[in-house]
């Protein structure tokens, strides 16, 4: 899978939470962890919840 980064970055200091556009024209989240029982999410095997910063969002669709 291609990914093109259209959101997140600008931390200097590793990885941070970003959003990507696949080439199938689909998006990927990087982010944070979230413990979905403890969230009240009813995730299905396959599925995780990440958690990321408003603005990374705003920026990746407000281009």
């Amino acid at each position: 899978m291609k990914l093109r980064q259209i959101g997140g970055s600008g931390c200097g200091n590793g990885p941070c939470p970003a959003v990507y556009e696949t080439e199938n024209g689909t998006i990927v989240v990087q982010g944070f962890d979230v413990d979905g029982d403890k969230a009240g999410l009813n995730l299905p095997p396959g599925e995780s919840a990440v958690e990321i910063p408003r603005y990374i969002l705003e920026r990746a669709f407000n281009q």
